[in-house]
């Protein structure tokens, strides 16, 4: 009786851990007190199928129609059409749903309790708290959406932004590698690197170029499985996750390293846990490693600061980098004095960059 009873309790606490919360969003819109959810399930072969934004406001008045319009209109990555208030198409990345067929709307109070809904986006009054959704297909009008995984905004990280390349070449590529968030310090290590080459090339060829050029840069593969990959002091053994893309926005899972070739501007991602290759920075010896500035030689004020901060140190600073607590880059100045006006309140981290090194410090936002 007694293995029964945590045999049940087991799947509970599964079944508790796989709902999608507000929590789980990463891509907000708008700003207010007010939220809002958006769930896209395309019914098609990829993975992920089904992707969420969050959405923000304070009007009184507004339709789910206004929610997508404001979606649309920060990813451009997405095209809809919705005629007098009906959703007519919708497309993401390499989701394309043709026309001949129906998008289905439903509502509920979370992403997991979803009601069918017979009036269009353009007919839904927004209140606080409303989860909207659509499936594409009307033999899915009796199947709400699937679990969605977070939505990642396709500028979050460009290839303008890497500074130093790996290879040579007429096309590029980046390879991003989460190794997962670290809770302690709020980072997300995620790094990313730029490889340059001719023609196309593979996913194992990409890492083995990292491999040859890199000395803090090593994998091993098994079975057409990445089976150990360590970047200076990151490392993960076993259940490395593959994808390809064309930036954050559009990784497609993919079920081994065979599966992955690399044209002009393709992005290969590996992640180590459940999570899709998050918001990088750019990963070199200074950044991996353990800084050989002196923190001590560092000090922000005012901090908490709501208008400007200011970093005093005897070292040239070449920049400092701002990044929220997801590990997005908000911010890069090469001043000593920066104004943090246009930041949300909360926890930031401040990467300073000198010659002889780099270190990190947390900044709170009034």
């Amino acid at each position: 009786m007694r293995k029964i009873y945590l045999f049940f309790l087991l799947l509970c606490t599964q079944f508790f851990f796989a709902q999608f919360t507000e929590n789980d969003i990463k891509f907000w819109v708008g700003t207010g007190s007010k939220k809002a959810y958006f769930i896209a399930d395309f019914n098609d072969n990829n993975s992920p199928r089904s992707y969420a934004w969050g959405y923000r406001f304070d009007a009184d008045g507004l339709k789910a129609e206004d929610m997508i319009n404001d979606i649309i209109s920060a990813e451009p990555k997405i095209q809809a059409d919705i005629p007098s208030g009906y959703l007519y198409s919708f497309t993401y990345n390499h989701h394309t749903p043709s026309t001949d067929d129906s998008w289905i709307p439903w509502t509920g109070s979370n992403a997991q309790n979803m009601s069918n809904d017979n009036y269009g986006a353009g007919y839904v009054d927004l209140t606080d708290g409303l989860w909207f959704g659509i499936t594409y297909g009307i033999d899915q009008i009796d199947t709400p959406p699937s679990t969605p995984v977070p939505a990642y905004a396709s500028d979050w990280y460009t290839s303008s932004q890497i500074t130093n390349w790996i290879g040579t070449g007429n096309n590029q590529s980046l390879v991003v590698i989460d190794f997962g968030t670290d809770n302690t310090n709020g980072n997300a290590n995620s790094f990313v690197f730029g490889i340059k080459y001719n023609g196309n090339i593979t996913a194992e060829q990409a890492l083995q170029l990292i491999q040859s050029q890199t000395s803090y840069f090593s994998f091993t593969k098994a079975n057409h499985q990445v089976s150990n990959l360590s970047l200076n002091t990151f490392s993960g053994t076993g259940n490395w996750k593959l994808y390809k893309g064309n930036d954050l926005s559009s990784w497609q899972q993919k079920a081994d390293l065979n599966q992955i070739e690399l044209n002009n501007n393709g992005w290969l991602g590996l992640s180590f846990g459940e999570r899709r290759p998050f918001t990088p920075t750019e990963a070199n010896n200074a950044t991996l490693s353990v800084s050989s500035v002196d923190k001590k030689s560092f000090n922000i004020y005012p901090n908490p600061a709501s208008d400007f901060i200011q970093i005093q140190s005897p070292e040239n600073i070449i920049e400092t980098n701002i990044y929220s607590s997801l590990g997005q880059k908000v911010m890069t100045s090469q001043e000593k004095k920066i104004n943090i006006k246009s930041l949300n309140a909360g926890v930031y981290w401040a990467e300073i960059k000198t010659k002889n090194g780099s270190t990190v410090h947390k900044v709170v936002k009034k």
